[in-house]
Order: C-alpha cells, then structure tokens, then sequence
C-alpha cells in the first residue's frame, strides 16, 4: 500500500459540500482515508478572486500507482463539476492535488510530485502540519514544521469554526444514554440520541441474527449517518450524543460473517468520510456482570437472553476500536459500580479532561 498526502479545495458552490463529496469518491475509489486536517478558509492563493477557499489536506492509503491516481482524482473533480482552464489560480468548485506519494520524486509528463509549489503555499503546509508535522519533504530534507515556519506566504488561513462533538460510547447496557442526557444539560448543548428503538429490526435480529445481522447493521449504518448529519445541519454549538458512527463497524464485526463484513466495511469507509469527527468519544468500560444487571433493570424483552459470550465480544471489539482511531480524543473510563452520584462524579471527569 502506498501512502499518499493530497490536498482539497475550492471556492465555489457549496464549498463544505464539495468538500465531502469528494473525499467520499476518494473512499470510494482510490483508497482508504487514514487521517484528515482541520478545514481552512483563505483568500485565493496568486489570483485577485474574492471568493474565498477552503482547503483541507488528508492522507490516504492506496494501491494505486501515482499516474492511475492522479487520473482517478481528475475524474472525480470532473464529476464535481471542475472545469479547467489555462488560469491555474482560477476558481473552481474542487481541487485536488498529490502532494506526496510516499517519498518518492514524480516528474514525469503530466506528474510531478512533490508538488512543486507547496513549500509556497501556508494553506497547504498549515491542514499537513496538522496531521503530518514530522513528515520530511523528499527534495528539500525539512519537515512540514520547519517549512511552515520559514513559509513567507503572507495570506491568512483560518480555521473554519467546528461544532465541538461529544460521543459517549460503551457496550450494551452500559450507561451510554443516561450519561450522554446529563452531560448534555450540564453543557448546555444539543443532545443526539440513539434512536434504536424505532428500528423493528432490532427484535428480529436478537430471535434470529443469522437471518436479520446484515439488514439491521446496514439500516443501523444509515440512519446514524442521517441522524449525525441532520443534527450538524441545525448550527449547534455543541452536540453531545449517546452513540458514534464508529459503533456500526465494532458491532458489525461480531455480527457478520467475514464475506457480510468486507462488503460492509467498504460502504462504512465511504459514509463515515463525510461525516464530521467527534472532538472526543468517552468509552464507558465496565464487567459484563453490571451489563448484565443494567439490562435487567431496564426491561426491554428482546435484550433479556443476551449472552454474556456476545457482551464480551462486543466489548472487546469496542474497546479495540477506540484504541484504533487515528486523531480523535477519547477517555476511556472504568466503571466498577453504579449509583446515584456516578453521573456526577463521570461528568466532572469529562469536564477536567476537556479542560
């Protein structure tokens, strides 16, 4: 697999938009997002267009050589309406450009990688230093740090103001929706419920999960992804949730066979790109014995003859995962009992660390 840093931006449209779209196509089709920058809003670079861009550098891994990915990513701009001109500078709806692949030296026809110019550009060297401080550009031997400080660009670049997002994860039964609701009134924030309980799925799965695994992650995969951006739609400052999209891929890994789950994993990478990231995701770790009494107490008859083997699978999957994710916070607390003054005592603990 290589490993390859590419730069998105545009000034036209709905920018954020495009934004997202195209990083989903490159989901899609060119390889695997591994990490994203904070988006940037800056005047165009080397034209007097007043139309501002936002520009947001990823990494991404892929099979593809550099000349067939450099061809996937004209096709994709196309298909967002690029129209190219001989004004290299001039506006556009998407720009994406190869900025390294690996550390490797292109200069071919129609290829040259490193990009030439951006050692020049602040609104390149800002989003990588974001996620790549320490990469060492091939031809000049300096980090992205030391060329970002002696950059003389003198355009600004703005971070573009983020919702903060907050996701309480945990297996069933721990305390997810209980914690996220008081974390939310004590913020003063939008709060983001799971809404599995409209899902008819769910009943069928638990009496048959051979028959109904796939459907409900799938459905699951779904509707977080509209919830999640129905919710971002409506400018809150804050948002809490009891869920992240994350989940669908811990839980779809128990649930489905390996064939089901390669399939599934394709289409999660691709929805899960347009998606903003939490600022933070609490995992709430705690035995499979209080699960098993918070389940109890709680009622719901479908949940009544879950196994603890399942509660530990879920858990262990769960708790891999957030090891695994690449730039997001997480705070992961153990649970050893519950009572009434947990919640307070969790919320504190969220507070100090975001503090």
């Amino acid at each position: 697999m290589n490993e390859v840093f590419l730069c998105l931006g545009g000034n036209l449209g709905d920018r954020l938009q495009n934004l997202n779209t195209a990083k989903a196509l490159i989901a899609e089709g060119c390889g695997k997002i591994t990490a994203q920058s904070k988006i940037y809003e800056t005047q165009a670079w080397g034209s007097t267009s007043k139309n501002g861009f936002l520009n947001q550098v990823i990494k991404i891994t892929t099979k593809s050589k550099a000349n067939i990915l450099l061809y996937q990513l004209l096709m994709i701009e196309k298909r967002l309406g690029r129209t190219r001109t001989k004004n290299k500078n001039g506006d556009r709806t998407i720009d994406i450009d190869i900025l390294f692949y690996n550390q490797e030296v292109i200069n071919t026809d129609g290829i040259e990688i490193p990009h030439p110019r951006l050692h020049l550009r602040k609104f390149v060297l800002k989003p990588m230093a974001d996620i790549a401080p320490g990469f060492e550009h091939p031809l000049y031997n300096k980090t992205i740090k030391m060329l970002l400080q002696e950059c003389a660009d003198v355009l600004k670049v703005k971070p573009v103001p983020q919702v903060h997002y907050i996701c309480v994860e945990g297996n069933i039964g721990s305390g997810k929706t209980t914690l996220a609701k008081a974390l939310a009134v004590k913020l003063g924030s939008g709060f983001l419920p799971e809404q599995f309980e409209k899902n008819d799925l769910l009943p069928l799965f638990y009496a048959n999960p051979e028959l109904y695994a796939f459907p409900l992650e799938y459905s699951f995969l779904l509707n977080r992804f509209q919830h999640i951006m129905d919710a971002f739609r409506n400018g809150k400052n804050l948002v809490v949730s009891d869920y992240s999209i994350y989940k669908c891929l811990w839980f779809a890994r128990v649930n489905l066979s390996k064939k089901d789950f390669l399939f599934f994993e394709k289409h999660f990478h691709a929805i899960e790109s347009q998606l903003p990231k939490p600022d933070l995701i609490v995992y709430l770790d705690t035995s499979t014995n209080n699960l098993k009494k918070n389940i109890r107490a709680r009622g719901r008859a479908y949940e009544q003859n879950i196994k603890s083997g399942y509660l530990d699978e879920i858990g262990k999957q769960c708790k891999k995962g957030i090891s695994k994710l690449d730039g997001i916070e997480t705070l992961v607390i153990p649970i050893r009992n519950y009572n009434l003054e947990l919640n307070s005592a969790l919320i504190k603990t969220i507070k100090n660390h975001i503090l």
